[in-house]
């Protein structure tokens, strides 16, 4: 059997240990059972990976993860000797937190699914249990949990770096964490915030009445007047590893004020973002880890949320096929005492709920709990849905498809605009088993082109080292092309082949048609050389494929790194 450390008896004690503290007891045989099965997807990914990423021109015969990384760093070294330096070590520790943190979750993910059996006995799927039983606020802050998947190739998927084992399981979705937020009173002159953003003390008040009304209370209690604090929840891990020393001399001033433990909130897909357990509106992110955004970026996320939403809202949003969570308001810590590059680990914005931008009688399903199996059929969740739509698999995927790619091909070719909007921000809507629309809840890596070929529109001025703007139409459509083709569609495309055995190429025909419609259509309102322009490349020319474990290994995750890959809708062409 391939084990995926060197102490790998260690390894399962501690694991066993880790899941008998939080009431599950298994004995040592099924815990190095789903050790060996974490190291092996793996070794899989690392694999496909590699060969997809032109690291490697042919498999690495290998059963251990660290000898395929010694491996390929010696095929590296031979071929590519600036590889020497790359970020060996680090990738190493990766895998192994990664298979132990796989390993925890496939422990318990086996007695959540027996838990749910046992609920749902009466139904004959997940998902005629969940609209049975299940309000569309339970519904989603479910499947945000239950439905986590991780990075769909990326090897590390599982890795959350600076976390110890037992935070992650005190923190991630898939064991169902709850977090006990602290809230931080900030002084008022210690503080950046958008302009276009909503008054964020206003708007916590009103969102979370009973813990601000506690907040003003303990400020009062020690003889400090909230007026010249604004309230600010921070994560327990970002305050315990970064801010206690970051802050230090705002806190020995009495600029920023600590309340432990003030909000319950639990943790979304997106590892930044909480949803409250309240009837509350908004979403909150918080900076956590290495995952908070440049400053800059931040700071516009509000102007940007509006100018997108004012063309949504334009558009009718298309027929309600595309919504974007409100950016509403946001702050962070603005002080000579902090350099610049640390003011972003104390930040905070609120988003709106996805809940409020649909109908009740819909549904919200996060992209990729689609693909997660469910304990009553052993499925996944999306076959259970076409099977309950009573439509056949290539005409619900062909639905999908309109709805998926109608708005964004018109914001991409009118006003040059590309979402890379990653799986774990990307939210279906559904109503009676069948796809209504997309809600994105963050903008992330959104591009936007400032070029005459597009209607300007009242772009917001973003300033020239913005990495939102580009001059580059190869970017934009690389962006589109990764975001929505890629990184939706060709999920949905590999669930159906494999449940359904249909062609690869049959399904990328369905892509193909559902484009050319939908450009045929825009072509009385999109410039003409735009227009056939981008019609060529995106149908015809070679696609770029993003290199996560490349970016990893040259420790630059922040800076994309791309690969000519074969574009499916060219033989089509």
């Amino acid at each position: 059997m391939a084990l995926a450390y060197g102490n790998f008896h260690e390894l399962s004690h501690q694991l066993r240990f880790l899941l008998f503290e939080i009431g599950i007891g298994l004995p040592q045989s099924s815990i190095d059972y789903f050790i060996t099965l974490a190291h092996k997807n793996a070794l899989q990914r690392l694999q496909h990976s590699a060969l997809m990423e032109g690291l490697i021109n042919s498999p690495i015969a290998s059963h251990h993860v660290h000898d395929f990384i010694d491996q390929l760093q010696g095929t590296l070294k031979r071929s590519n000797p600036a590889s020497q330096f790359y970020q060996w070590k680090n990738i190493r520790d990766e895998l192994d937190e990664s298979i132990a943190n796989h390993a925890l979750a496939l422990a318990y993910k086996q007695r959540w699914d027996a838990q749910i059996c046992c609920e749902a006995s009466q139904y004959d799927s997940l998902w005629s249990w969940i609209n049975s039983k299940q309000t569309t606020r339970q519904a989603f802050l479910f499947l945000e949990q239950w439905g986590y998947q991780g990075h769909p190739s990326y090897p590390g998927f599982r890795a959350k770096m600076g976390f110890t084992r037992r935070e992650v399981l005190q923190n991630s979705p898939e064991f169902q964490a709850k977090i006990s937020l602290h809230w931080c009173a900030l002084s008022k002159n210690q503080m950046s915030m958008n302009p276009d953003s909503i008054d964020l003390k206003a708007l916590i008040a009103r969102e979370f009445p009973h813990e601000f009304k506690l907040w003003q209370e303990k400020l009062k209690f020690s003889h400090i007047n909230p007026e010249e604090y604004i309230p600010v929840p921070v994560h327990p891990w970002q305050w315990r590893n970064k801010l206690q020393i970051t802050c230090s001399q705002l806190t020995d001033s009495k600029s920023l004020i600590l309340l432990p433990h003030h909000q319950t909130v639990i943790p979304s897909m997106s590892v930044d973002t909480m949803m409250p357990i309240d009837q509350s509106n908004t979403l909150i992110k918080l900076a956590i880890n290495d995952h908070a955004r440049d400053l800059n970026e931040q700071f516009y996320g509000c102007t940007l949320s509006r100018w997108i939403n004012s063309l949504l809202t334009q558009s009718g949003h298309y027929q309600n096929t595309l919504f974007l969570a409100n950016d509403l308001a946001g702050l962070n810590v603005d002080s000579p005492s902090i350099p610049k590059y640390c003011q972003k680990e104390l930040s905070v914005k609120l988003l709106q709920h996805p809940v409020s931008l649909i109908k009740s009688e819909q549904k919200i399903v996060p992209l990729m709990s689609l693909f997660a199996h469910s304990p009553l059929s052993n499925k996944p969740l999306l076959i259970e849905m076409i099977k309950e739509s009573g439509l056949t698999p290539i005409n619900y995927f062909n639905q999908y498809c309109h709805k998926v790619l109608s708005a964004q091909l018109h914001l991409l070719l009118k006003y040059g605009v590309a979402f890379e909007a990653l799986p774990h921000n990307t939210l279906l809507i559904f109503s009676e088993q069948r796809p209504q629309g997309l809600i994105l809840r963050d903008l992330e890596q959104i591009k936007i082109a400032y070029s005459a070929f597009f209607e300007d529109n009242d772009k917001p001025d973003l300033p020239a080292t913005s990495r939102i703007k580009t001059s580059s139409l190869d970017k934009l459509r690389t962006v589109f092309i990764h975001g929505t083709l890629q990184n939706n569609l060709g999920h949905w495309i590999n669930s159906l082949t494999q449940e359904y055995q249909l062609d690869e190429q049959q399904l990328w025909h369905v892509v193909y048609q559902v484009m050319q419609t939908i450009l045929n259509e825009l072509a009385k309102e999109i410039h003409p050389s735009i227009l056939s322009w981008q019609k060529h490349q995106l149908l015809h020319d070679t696609w770029q494929h993003q290199c996560s474990l490349t970016m990893r290994l040259r420790g630059t995750i922040n800076k994309d790194v791309y690969r000519a890959h074969p574009n499916p809708l060219n033989t089509l062409y």
